[in-house]
């Protein structure tokens, strides 16, 4: 069972202050986290996340939510525990030093053992060595979520991205900000789809202009050529690449490495 999961944290200690959690089931686990020893909250986090002080007085300890966490994971197969940035490991290290119960310490300790940063597999995707905003990777993937920086909202975020990415290869950063430090790896060879005398979709790299009849089509062709041979192929993953071309192809976006558009169709 996949595990995609937030953390917010104090400013300086570093200790959880909310956990939230989607699984690739949908259901979902949140909860606010007074840190130990708790005095106060600097008015950088406070405005980051919305949690205040008196919120973090009322809130349950860190041996109550993870104790409640370990219930909350289904124990009957494999866990695998994903976030996206190098921070939330460290949060969990340190709030795993005051925890005292079995199923907190069990709970925790999993977690940093096993927990895995998806960032740089995304800068990979899409062709960078810069870690992307996982917030501008939402917005890529149309992610209807609020970004605010709120534990369960943003694990929400991470587990669209993910389940969207995946099969997903580009050729060319579509972030300009990230462009210049794109990897610059040799084109793709890929085979030209059948001639279409008026096509709905083109697409287009360099002096090349592939056309096809449909979307539809044209996202069989991204399948059968541009995604990796061992890539994941599951009934989602036509219909997010259509949608993907028909969002390039409305306004000449690049997606694969090539340009879409959808061609005026001549009056009759």
């Amino acid at each position: 069972m996949k595990y995609f999961m937030d953390f917010e944290a104090t400013q300086f200690d570093m200790e959880i202050i909310s956990v939230g959690c989607v699984d690739e089931l949908g259901r979902e686990f949140y909860s606010l986290v007074r840190p130990h020893g708790f005095r106060k909250m600097t008015d950088f986090i406070v405005e980051l996340t919305g949690i205040t002080a008196d919120q973090l007085r009322e809130a349950p300890k860190v041996d109550d939510v993870f104790s409640d966490f370990y219930d909350f994971v289904d124990k009957s197969e494999k866990a695998e525990f994903f976030c996206y940035g190098n921070c939330d490991g460290r949060f969990v290290k340190t709030s795993l030093k005051y925890v005292k119960t079995f199923k907190a310490q069990s709970m925790l300790g999993t977690i940093y053992a096993g927990l895995v940063d998806i960032s740089p597999e995304m800068s990979g995707i899409f062709r960078t060595n810069q870690t992307i905003s996982l917030y501008k990777l939402a917005d890529y993937y149309c992610a209807a979520e609020e970004q605010n920086h709120h534990a369960l909202s943003d694990a929400k975020l991470l587990k669209h991205v993910y389940m969207c990415s995946r099969g997903e290869q580009l050729d060319v950063c579509p972030f300009p900000e990230y462009v210049q430090q794109a990897h610059k790896d040799a084109p793709l060879t890929v085979k030209e789809p059948e001639p279409v005398k008026d096509p709905h979709v083109t697409a287009s790299q360099g002096n090349e202009i592939f056309g096809f009849a449909s979307y539809g089509k044209a996202a069989d062709w991204v399948i059968t050529n541009l995604l990796p041979k061992n890539a994941m192929i599951t009934l989602d993953t036509k219909s997010n690449i259509s949608n993907r071309i028909v969002q390039a192809a409305a306004n000449g976006g690049v997606y694969h490495g090539f340009t879409w558009s959808a061609p005026a169709k001549r009056e009759k």
